[in-house]
């Protein structure tokens, strides 16, 4: 049975192909998280394909559910066809990463393209930190991230990524990329942002990964936090700023690395004061 969101009907997936041929890996998973005796849990799972979510972990008081997305072939190439569904029910807190930096491999022309949508009831909370993403030279990258929230809903999420492989002398020359993220609240646009582009995109001022930050719910103690954390930083370029109740910060640096570190100790100060929780990372960070 298919997953559906609230108010609207399920998101079109492509169907999975019988295998993974010239055609590429078409998979899916969709996830609903609800609030149970005081701990989030997942209530609903469909799934198709190579796209899986390992158990569930709780390791932080007061229930928050750490979710891993993995996806097997470990890597995306061109004719992958990958949607991710996460619906989180009023009352619940699920907090969603992967394992590992997801791959965008030389492609030989062909698109690849990941889809990924998420829908955060009135009073729940969604922290989408995933691991770094890593395109290589000759990949052509299509992702769209989409958050949709309601009410009183709280997002916190990042997204991280590095073009071409610098340290081994192989820059982002003859790839394409186009990148985008939403985040809706009501029906209402609070951040709209796509970045594309073939070989080396403009902006980058010559650094080769860069990385966005996005929580709602934001005032003046969490900006702060976060430009004391990033001005802390010497190995990159960083930056925050408030969109209304919107907090944003980016960064530029030579490897993701860097990056990851400067996010990852940022959002251990913000999430206090934006989530109102001490911050526990995954414990998939740690090896």
């Amino acid at each position: 049975m298919r997953l559906g969101f609230a108010h609207e009907p399920p998101a079109t997936m492509p169907a999975p192909h019988e295998e993974h041929g010239r055609h590429g890996w078409s998979a899916e998973l969709a996830l609903r998280f609800a609030a149970r005796r005081g701990r989030t849990v997942p209530v609903d799972r469909h799934q198709l394909g190579p796209l899986l979510m390992q158990r569930p972990f709780y390791p932080e008081a007061g229930g928050v559910c750490h979710c891993y997305l993995i996806h097997p072939p470990a890597g995306i190439v061109g004719g992958d066809e990958l949607a991710v569904a996460v619906d989180v029910d009023t009352g619940a807190h699920a907090l969603v990463t992967t394992p590992a930096a997801t791959r965008w491999y030389f492609s030989r022309g062909r698109e690849a393209r990941l889809e990924q949508q998420a829908r955060v009831a009135d009073g729940a909370a969604l922290e989408w930190l995933p691991q770094e993403t890593l395109v290589f030279d000759g990949a052509h990258a299509r992702s769209a991230t989409r958050v949709y929230l309601d009410g009183s809903a709280r997002f916190c999420g990042w997204e991280i990524f590095a073009l071409g492989r610098p340290a081994c002398g192989d820059p982002f020359r003859s790839g394409r990329v186009d990148f985008r993220f939403e985040l809706i609240r009501g029906g209402q646009p609070l951040l709209l942002e796509r970045w594309r582009g073939s070989g080396a995109l403009p902006g980058l001022r010559g650094f080769s990964a860069c990385a966005t930050f996005v929580a709602t719910s934001a005032g003046e103690v969490a900006l702060e936090r976060a430009r004391e954390t990033l001005a802390a930083e010497s190995e990159a370029l960083c930056a925050a700023t408030l969109m209304g109740d919107v907090l944003v910060a980016r960064g530029l640096a030579i490897v993701c690395e860097v990056l990851t570190h400067a996010f990852t100790r940022m959002w251990r100060a913000v999430r206090p004061p934006l989530l109102g929780r001490g911050a526990v990372p995954p414990r998939i960070w740690r090896t």
